[in-house]
């Protein structure tokens, strides 16, 4: 960054290192600033020149990034996802890959008629499952020592889509409700197969949910067929001792006096809602995390945009009862500039150490 958009502010230097800070965060013990972490993955490998198709079938590449991005920005946290398709195509969905985009739905597994012949999954064996688990274990492996390591497993509402089509799953609500379930079921148990990979693996575990959004859905809708899900999956994850988060896309407020019932240590919003309003509702049940507009601000926007979008957040987001980290409200997409990326960072710095 350059003294001209910083109006003569200095940046704080780092007193600990990312895994010290979250340790310390983890806690309730006063930290050097406020925590940070860039919402990364596939959209960031044209930054080393990765086609996304590769990425999306090479260890070596997912690591290689996420060495790469840790090493540049000095991140609070570093991980590696599923991707929203990645159980759906081990169950046996089709998926369209792009050189220089996301991975898209191309022919969903199942039909509403053919929800009997939903499959349980070969973590080992089926679809991108194994490459990806090789990944975070190198990932662990080069950074487990200087910042903590997650993985992010999409919730079992959002595998349905991909595994029906989402028109058909919205469809099979209203007129097969009960085959809906029974497919939940299933991934609920497909789920738990991966996460109990993460778990061996020591590793966060995070859940991706955005068909789950009240943008698609109704709270009612959400209650019958998606939270119960949700619920068990996490369930399984506290059975071993261990926390999760959640993000959920669009707009989520209709859901916040559920999540808190959930079990969940960590909430993302999108920059759709409000982080004062989620401070006062979620705030003293989990973490908060958000929510820079990813599109308007990260990948459109100057580090200057960056820089005031940020401290606003860190405004609302301080003090909140079990803690606050700065990101962007959802997953930064391809070619979001690599200033604004290390000015999302410098705000935490100067913002949020005052």
């Amino acid at each position: 960054m350059t003294e001209s958009y910083l109006h003569g502010l200095k940046i704080p230097k780092d007193q600990l290192t990312p895994l010290e800070r979250m340790k310390l965060f983890d806690e309730g013990k006063e930290i050097d600033r406020i925590p940070c972490c860039l919402d990364t993955g596939e959209t960031m490998a044209p930054m080393l020149n990765i086609p996304i198709d590769e990425y999306y079938h090479s260890s070596e590449k997912m690591c290689l990034l996420e060495e790469w991005l840790f090493e540049t920005f000095r991140s609070d946290g570093v991980g590696l996802s599923t991707t929203l398709r990645g159980m759906a195509e081990a169950m046996g969905s089709e998926i369209r890959y792009f050189s220089d985009n996301i991975a898209q739905l191309k022919t969903p597994a199942l039909t509403l008629k053919t929800i009997d012949n939903a499959r349980l999954i070969d973590v080992e064996k089926d679809g991108r499952l194994p490459i990806i688990l090789e990944g975070i274990r190198m990932v662990k492996k080069k950074l487990g020592h200087l910042v903590p390591v997650s993985a992010t497993v999409t919730g079992p509402f959002t595998v349905a889509a991909m595994v029906l089509g989402t028109e058909h799953l919205l469809i099979g609500m209203i007129r097969k409700p009960e085959k809906i379930k029974q497919l939940m079921e299933v991934i609920v148990e497909n789920n738990n197969r991966y996460i109990s990979r993460l778990i061996d693996l020591e590793v966060g575990i995070g859940f991706a949910d955005p068909v789950s959004s009240t943008s698609l859905i109704s709270v009612e809708q959400y209650k019958e067929f998606s939270l119960p899900y949700f619920k068990k999956n996490v369930d399984f994850i506290r059975s071993h001792g261990r926390g999760c988060g959640l993000h959920i896309c669009g707009t989520s407020r209709g859901l916040w006096e559920l999540l808190n019932e959930t079990g969940i240590g960590t909430f993302g919003l999108d920059n759709v809602e409000d982080l004062s309003v989620a401070k006062e509702i979620l705030g003293p049940h989990m973490c908060i995390q958000g929510n820079v507009p990813p599109v308007e601000i990260m990948r459109y926007g100057t580090p200057v945009d960056v820089l005031r979008s940020a401290e606003d957040c860190i405004k609302k987001g301080r003090g909140s009862a079990n803690g606050y980290v700065l990101t962007s409200g959802c997953q930064m997409p391809v070619h979001t500039p690599a200033e604004n990326m290390q000015a999302l960072m410098d705000a935490a710095r100067i913002y949020g150490s005052f």
